[in-house]
């Protein structure tokens, strides 16, 4: 299954801890909120009738938006994928968010079936920010 989703990539945050009618308590952040159900909008249609089971390889692009900031040789390089992003979010945090949605819709039973990522997993840049994703079962041996 491949697809892909336009919107600007985001990672996940950090949970947020505090004390909530005298009660020390654990909780997203209302920004991390909003961003999972946007994703999760996007990736609704591509929902699988049935979620994935067995063994699988999971492929990330993440294409964060060229910073303005840059040169123009930077920006060409960029498109080109001869630079890519080193700064924030991490990739981990990045591919921690697309999991996390992918579970809430059920396109696997838990992402723990994830054995694998597929070579072109990463961070990119480009001019149309988005996501490609790619979900495959292992072959059996």
């Amino acid at each position: 299954m491949k697809l892909v989703v336009k919107i600007v990539p985001k990672a996940q945050m950090r949970a947020r801890h505090g004390v909530v009618n005298g009660f020390s308590r654990t909780y997203k952040d209302k920004r991390q909120a909003a961003e999972e159900e946007a994703l999760m909008t996007l990736l609704g249609p591509y929902q699988p009738t049935q979620p994935f089971q067995g063994q699988l390889l999971l492929g990330v692009k993440a294409f964060l938006p060229i910073p303005s900031s840059k040169t123009k040789t930077f920006k060409n390089l960029a498109r080109k994928g001869v630079v890519r992003p080193t700064t924030k979010p991490d990739l981990d945090n990045l591919l921690k968010h697309v999991k996390d949605c992918l579970s809430k819709l059920r396109f696997w039973e838990d992402d723990k079936l994830v054995v694998g990522y597929l070579p072109h997993t990463g961070k990119y840049y480009s001019d149309e920010p988005r996501w490609e994703i790619e979900i495959l079962e292992c072959p059996h041996v």
